[in-house]
């Protein structure tokens, strides 16, 4: 052996590896990458059926929670038989055979429910629920039957249709199913987790302790209710909670024809119309209580109008009378005269009249629906009467004495042709037929004045119009003033009141006359023209207040005094 120079053994060369010794490698490789490949898949499709599978667990836990903190007798409460019997028919489950577990309970549904009936807040629901959870979806599907044990066999014992054996131990048998879509972790995509529980549906709780003090059901009022006569009610479903179900149920004072069954259903038709004060007892196996509501049932609705007259150009709120009919109600109005609306809510016709044209009488149609779907309607007639458009009766007119006057009544709605005349003008004018009002006012100071008109038709109206009167010189009362003229008193309580006048040549002479003269319990003393007295009458005096001097020289003042 040839030492090298350095005293070490040299290494063989290193060549690298062969091609046969690469294609080996990498066909190994492969191998490994592909088993590898089946084995991640497996593992991710089985992680995704783990995590569906324990949420539906969760959820049909979640379920049988639910069905263990009802009493047995309210599993079946809201299920009609027509709905169980097309859950049945339609619901899909993998894994479950519904034709077979009908074989082995027998299907439960709520008996106070009227046949053909659809279910009504079941406490199990007959349709499943969707519930979604972190994206994905889930439904649950309750199904309820009865069955019954044999209590020879003890606790391991099945719950069959029958146990063909006396006294057998009868039960509530509740299925919960989770159905989920997996296309890959599942056969045909659909996964499912079932499970069940069984509820005794014994009516008898023991107490173990009579010493105990018992707490008495207490039921859920319904508040009070209304329906109307002869229609079918909206049946009324009374609640109660209760330690010792199950419940049982009777009233006092409903209206004659609703009736009460023992799950606490109240239904039918009512047959005599008025208020009824309702007394519901519900009775669980220790103790009773009671609860009390109104029932009203009302007349149907029946809309009688009599013939309306407003006048032409008049503010209205009229208030359609309807004897009957359960709100909410909902109104209509065809051919009201221009410028009024009805309220479809209240049934208030509102707005102004039209003191334009010939307006007379409309054909006015009302109809109403209350919340039972019951109508009326009427038809009557709104007449619009003749009125006195111009002069306006909260505008004074201004008038000087002794000035020429000219002015015209202009009249509004009616049948036409008007008629205008005045009992009261101020001294120094005339009113023609017409309407036409001419002359020169002799006297002052203030003056309310009559205004009549009658249409063709004979139909009257009239308004009552203040005249201001200015008398530059002379006689003229000052007090009460123009700008305040009316008066306002107390009832029963003593006053003293002094009218005022200047001008002319004294002494003064007073007089008050009107239709009403002075309100009730005052007089006038004609010489100094004081007022004084107690007022013992409420109401409104139209007053006119005369002052004439010693040429014989008048002027007068009317307003109105309120005695409140």
């Amino acid at each position: 052996m040839k030492l090298h120079r350095d005293g070490f053994v040299p290494h063989p060369r290193d060549d690298g590896f062969s091609l046969v010794e690469t294609l080996t490698s990498i066909a190994i490789m492969g191998v490994v990458m592909t088993a590898l490949t089946t084995f991640f898949v497996s593992t991710t499709n089985t992680v995704n059926k783990e995590r569906g599978l324990q949420m539906a667990i969760r959820l049909a836990s979640d379920g049988i929670e639910l069905v263990k903190s009802l009493p047995g007798s309210a599993l079946a409460a809201g299920r009609s038989a027509k709905d169980v019997a097309t859950q049945l028919s339609t619901d899909v489950v993998p894994n479950l055979d519904l034709g077979s577990l009908a074989t082995t309970m027998t299907m439960v549904s709520d008996p106070t429910l009227p046949a053909g009936a659809s279910s009504l807040n079941p406490a199990l629901p007959v349709v499943p629920e969707q519930l979604t959870v972190n994206d994905a979806v889930f439904k649950r599907h309750w199904f309820l039957g009865s069955c019954v044990m044999d209590p020879k066999l003890g606790s391991g014992a099945p719950c069959l249709l029958s146990a063909g054996v006396p006294n057998p131990l009868s039960f509530f048998r509740v299925v919960v199913a989770i159905t989920w879509q997996n296309s890959r972790a599942c056969a045909g995509g659909q996964c499912s987790y079932i499970t069940d529980t069984l509820v005794a549906s014994s009516t008898v709780d023991p107490v173990f302790n009579p010493s105990v003090t018992v707490a008495p059901p207490l039921p859920d009022n319904p508040g009070n209710q209304a329906s109307d006569l002869n229609v079918p009610a909206l049946p009324v479903r009374l609640t109660a909670s209760s330690s010792y179900p199950p419940l049982t149920w009777s009233a006092e004072g409903l209206p004659p024809g609703i009736t009460i069954n023992d799950a606490g259903l109240m239904s039918g038709t009512p047959t005599a119309a008025g208020t009824y004060v309702v007394r519901v007892i519900v009775k669980d196996n220790a103790s009773t209580n009671d609860a009390s509501f109104n029932w009203v049932v009302n007349p149907l609705p029946k809309l009688v109008v009599p013939d309306q007259t407003f006048d032409a150009g008049s503010v209205v709120s009229f208030q359609v009378p309807l004897p009957g009919g359960t709100p909410k109600l909902a109104w209509t109005a065809a051919g009201l005269p221009a410028g009024l609306t009805i309220d479809s809510a209240t049934g208030v016709i509102k707005g102004t009249t039209t003191a334009s044209g010939a307006a007379a009488v409309a054909n006015v149609t009302v109809g109403v629906t209350d919340s039972f779907g019951q109508k009326s309607s009427v038809t009557f007639k709104w007449n619009t009467k003749v009125a006195v458009q111009y002069p306006n009766a909260s505008t004074p007119i201004a008038l000087t004495k002794d000035a020429s006057y000219s002015g015209s009544v202009v009249a509004a709605g009616g049948s036409g042709g008007y008629t205008f005349s005045s009992p009261n003008l101020p001294p120094g004018l005339s009113m023609s037929a017409a309407g036409l009002v001419t002359g020169k006012v002799t006297s002052g100071t203030r003056f309310l004045v009559t205004v009549n008109v009658k249409d063709s038709n004979g139909v009257t109206n009239s308004t009552v119009v203040p005249v201001n009167v200015t008398v530059p010189s002379g006689l003229k009362i000052t007090t009460p003033a123009v700008s305040a003229p009316d008066k306002s008193s107390p009832k029963n309580t003593a006053l003293t009141f002094t009218p005022v006048a200047t001008g002319g040549t004294t002494p003064y002479t007073w007089t008050a006359t009107a239709v009403t003269n002075l309100p009730t319990g005052l007089s006038l003393n004609t010489t100094t023209g004081t007022i004084t007295g107690t007022p013992t009458t409420q109401g409104a005096w139209v007053v006119l207040l005369t002052v004439t001097d010693k040429t014989g020289a008048t002027s007068s003042f009317a307003f109105t005094w309120t005695i409140t």
